[in-house]
């Protein structure tokens, strides 16, 4: 091979990877365009039910169906919001002509928010309900993500959430409304870990007679009355 044709070949190969750097960093910060409002209900025993509800450009689509973690497919979407522990009970896609928009809609139910991130979608995301010392400890964290948080335009990306716990909320880091929690950030909040905690009244545990008060005294009282009863047959 002369040295004409060897500085071709590297040209082309040097071009070839430039321009695939370029397409894969272009998806990447594609991946950190999505929009995203997530309402979720909580039970006292950590089972629950999620709707997921995420939008991007239908510009930002046109060379596949896949931004990120979000999947554009009905099919596709449903994998990866399903799980041992999640069962996806609908799955909407359409577009909105009037804003030029796609949006995704996802409706699923939780055996244990513990165990959420044993659906792919849920990957970057922590989650914690467990007791602690003044009530039931809630937390649900989304990683940061500080490569898409830096782009032109993060500012402009929602990320809403809402928590709707299953007693009454004793204190939170976000917007309390009755028994829901309530966050209002963007993506520009993820350059660092988006936290989001409350403690929430403990109903698991019951006072007065309505809990083991009551069983206790009605044992005693049978036991009275047995021990009376035997009296007087003697």
């Amino acid at each position: 091979m002369s040295n004409t044709e060897r500085s071709k070949t590297f040209f082309h190969r040097n071009n070839f990877f430039v321009f695939s750097s370029i397409l894969v960093l272009f998806a990447f910060i594609l991946a950190g365009c999505v929009n995203v409002e997530q309402k979720t209900t909580l039970k006292q025993d950590g089972s629950g039910s999620m709707k997921v509800h995420y939008w991007t450009k239908m510009s930002n689509l046109k060379s596949g169906k896949e931004l990120g973690s979000f999947s554009f497919d009905e099919a596709k979407a449903k994998q990866n919001y399903s799980s041992s522990n999640t069962d996806v009970s609908s799955v909407k896609v359409e577009d909105k002509l009037d804003d030029s928009t796609t949006h995704v809609t996802v409706d699923l139910t939780f055996k244990n928010i513990n165990e959420l991130t044993s659906a792919k979608a849920f990957e970057k995301v922590k989650t914690s309900w467990k007791e602690g010392t003044d009530g039931m400890d809630f937390n649900y964290t989304v990683l940061k993500d500080t490569s898409n948080a830096g782009n032109m335009g993060s500012s402009d990306i929602k990320l809403n959430y809402e928590f709707d716990l299953p007693a009454e909320v004793l204190k939170t880091n976000g917007r309390k409304d009755g028994q829901k929690i309530i966050y209002e950030k963007t993506l520009a909040d993820l350059k660092n870990d988006l936290e989001m905690t409350a403690t929430v009244k403990n109903e698991g545990k019951k006072c007065g007679l309505f809990g083991m008060e009551f069983p206790l005294m009605a044992f005693a009282g049978l036991a009275i009355s047995a021990l009376a009863l035997r009296r007087k047959k003697k």
